[in-house]
């Protein structure tokens, strides 16, 4: 406090001297990389903790129904609202919302921008009813469209989990919309939680569905863990309800069509809305190709994108979450230079942490999905299809983190029409280097199209950012980034070292092995962060 305060009394006392004005910079900087960290550090908390009740589902829905073709129906089942999630929910509007929300607020004060963003959140809310009523009329429509490779048996079962699920599409885009607003007020940890109550919803109905249940079949089973999903919808939402409530929020519908914010946003939506629809369209693409792959395939992608999705997680969308309402506020102040300490900032972060990460999951992934997930109905079939999968995924982990801090920036100057251009191509790539790897890797090639979409994106956004915003300098790393790659390096031969000498006999080695091995990349990743001084 003592802290704050010293610098507040500097800047209201106007010292200008040339000395002490580098300091006061410097001072800023420093307190604006703590901010971020802390910010990065509370949503990586909880999202880490949200992705270890993911683990447990996980481990769950493999033990009970593997690489079936109830998990296939269940996958692609989720994936119809949670395609639409993405569209109306979380990425187009919050681009859209928080850079407005933060305006409103500086420029307007608090009443404003709570009126704003009730208007906002009655609007989403109308929007998302009619989708969820047109979502469940048209499910046989949209299952024969989006999974044209499945047999009678998989369609009918999807169409009943499509509809059994598609009211979480009203959840959690109200979830969403109530998560930024927490977000832009710098609350991370609690909104970052919020997920871990959609795994909690679905562990909790699989778990007393069966305790009631014991002999059901597969089928039954698989619609329980549908119903757990409207469940952790449910909880979602209401976990965020007492904070806004003490933000001064009162939950009262608001509906004026003629506020200046809410036009501003509309413009700002509309550009946000095509470029996510493009992007789901490469995952309905995804699954449409998938769908004509071998049972199992689709269920496979499935879990190794979630293992992959855990450091991605943990690190790549906290940072992108933590950064985009301070690049908002940055902009808003045309604060350049603070914008730029924190855009380096979290770079550094990115790089540092994510290709080491990579390096062991490459020399450790089939351990991990062998403890993880090995037991019941997973066999090693199943191993090797997953294996395959979080390998290719994997090799894109470092860029899909750098693409959620760069995208930010275009946000955060009301630029959203850039990165839907950019989707659009990466789309089209994407798409056409789908169909020409699974030619050789299957399933794999899915994977692989996308890590090396992702490297693609990073360039463009890097070579449109340095165009167009020439004020935003972008970090150059050669040498930390030349620093990583040995340190990440030494972790790979260390890695593949301790695994050639402590043999897998059997799953209580095999996870002690793991464990080990996982806590000294770790210790080798901070330490060696030090020793070769990446700043």
């Amino acid at each position: 406090m003592i802290y704050g305060e010293h610098i507040f009394f500097n800047l209201l006392t106007n010292i200008t001297t040339q000395t002490e004005s580098k300091r006061l910079n410097a001072d800023w900087g420093e307190m604006s990389n703590k901010i971020l960290a802390k910010n990065i550090g509370s949503m990586g908390i909880a999202v880490f903790i949200s992705r270890i009740f993911g683990l447990l589902r996980d481990i769950i829905m493999t033990a009970v129904f593997g690489t079936s073709w109830v998990a296939d129906a269940f996958q692609v089942g989720f994936q119809i609202p949670n395609l639409l999630r993405k569209l109306f929910g979380e990425g187009a509007l919050s681009s859209a919302f928080v850079p407005v929300y933060n305006e409103v607020g500086i420029k307007e004060g608090r009443e404003q921008q709570i009126k704003f963003a009730m208007n906002v959140i009655s609007l989403l809310s109308l929007l998302l009813l009619f989708l969820c009523l047109a979502g469940m009329l048209l499910a046989p429509l949209i299952v024969r469209l989006l999974a044209p490779g499945f047999d009678a048996e998989r369609y009918a079962l999807t169409v009943k989990l499509t509809r059994l699920m598609f009211p979480y599409l009203y959840l959690i885009g109200f979830s969403s919309t109530l998560i930024a607003i927490l977000n832009s007020h710098d609350k991370f940890f609690i909104p970052g939680l919020s997920s871990a109550f959609l795994n909690i919803g679905m562990v909790g109905a699989i778990g007393l569905f069966h305790l009631f249940n014991p002999q059901s079949s597969l089928e039954e089973k698989i619609i329980s863990a549908g119903v757990g999903v409207v469940a952790g919808g449910i909880l979602q939402t209401v976990i965020n309800i007492p904070l806004l409530l003490k933000l001064g929020y009162k939950f009262k519908p608001r509906l004026d069509l003629k506020d200046k914010s809410l036009a501003i946003t509309g413009k700002l939506f509309l550009p946000g809305v095509i470029g996510m629809a493009i992007r789901q369209i490469n995952l309905a693409a995804d699954l449409i190709i998938a769908s004509f792959l071998p049972a199992g395939s689709i269920a496979a992608l499935n879990y190794g994108n979630r293992l992959m999705q855990l450091p991605l997680g943990i690190i790549g969308v906290s940072a992108g979450v933590a950064v985009l309402p301070m690049f908002s506020r940055y902009s808003t102040e045309k604060n350049w230079q603070k914008l730029e300490k924190s855009f380096r900032f979290s770079m550094v972060t990115i790089y540092s942490l994510m290709l080491p990460i990579t390096a062991v999951i490459i020399a450790l992934g089939d351990d991990i999905i062998r403890v993880i997930f090995m037991r019941g109905a997973f066999d090693q079939h199943s191993l090797q299809l997953t294996h395959s999968a979080l390998i290719f995924y994997s090799l894109g982990l470092v860029f899909y983190s750098l693409n959620r801090q760069i995208i930010p920036l275009f946000y955060a100057q009301k630029n959203t029409k850039t990165p839907v251009r950019i989707s659009a191509v990466i789309v089209a790539l994407n798409i056409i280097l789908n169909i020409i790897l699974m030619q050789w890797l299957q399933h794999g090639g899915l994977a692989l199209a996308t890590s090396i979409s992702a490297y693609v994106q990073y360039r463009i956004l890097k070579h449109y950012l340095k165009k167009h915003y020439p004020h935003i300098k972008f970090p150059v790393l050669t040498n930390e980034i030349c620093k990583i790659i040995i340190l990440s390096a030494a972790i790979y031969i260390v890695m593949v070292l301790l695994k050639s000498i402590i043999l897998p006999v059997n799953f209580w080695v095999t996870a002690g092995r793991l464990i080990v091995m996982l806590m000294l990349s770790l210790i080798m990743i901070f330490s060696g962060r030090k020793i070769l001084r990446i700043k």
